[in-house]
């Protein structure tokens, strides 16, 4: 290459930055990494089209910590792994079933209204990614989304790849929803 000071050559691969900025926007280049960092809800966007919607009387904030609410707490996250490892340890050590405690466990949790970790939560852009609902993979995503839909009402979207999470999601969400907000019609 030429000899070029290494000052102009800052400023050179500066500019070139900036151009390819300019030219390819920051939100292909913000979606990327989050790609990689695994926040992206592109895909839980995207299924939206196919996703089970309510609308409540309720402002957001209302509806958004009902929501919050049905979440398991750090401890109890914490709680639930550690079950899972002396459950999987016994069931090593053929001391018994590793299904059952966990499975008891997933009832216990249901009983105390919490049905899921949150993964993402987004009040600026109005939506919950939730992870960990009984009987799917718990890594498997659920996209709650809260659009306003008038001066005091609330849809509430929830997306997912997969249709037995959503529906399970849906099912926990709205029925907390339905004895806390007045459905819209």
């Amino acid at each position: 290459m030429y000899n070029i000071p290494a000052m102009f050559r800052f400023l050179y691969f500066f500019f070139l930055g900036g151009l390819f900025l300019l030219t390819t926007g920051c939100a292909q280049l913000t979606e990327t990494a989050k790609k990689i960092w695994g926040s992206s809800t592109a895909a839980l966007e995207r299924a939206r089209v196919d996703g089970l919607r309510k609308t409540y009387l309720c402002t957001f904030a209302e509806c958004y910590d009902a929501v919050l609410g049905l979440a398991r707490t750090a401890e109890e996250q914490e709680a639930k792994a550690q079950q899972e490892e002396e459950a999987k340890r016994a069931a090593e050590e053929g001391e018994g079933s590793g299904a059952e405690p966990g499975l008891a466990q997933e009832q216990k949790l249901a009983a105390d209204g919490k049905f899921f970790d949150v993964f993402l939560k987004d009040s600026r852009q109005k939506h919950i990614v939730a992870i960990g609902i009984a009987g799917n993979v718990g890594t498997t995503e659920v996209g709650i989304f809260f659009e306003e839909a008038g001066p005091s009402a609330i849809k509430i979207e929830i997306s997912s790849l997969s249709s037995t999470a959503k529906r399970r999601a849906a099912q926990v969400v709205f029925e907390a929803l339905d004895k806390r907000f007045s459905p819209v019609l």
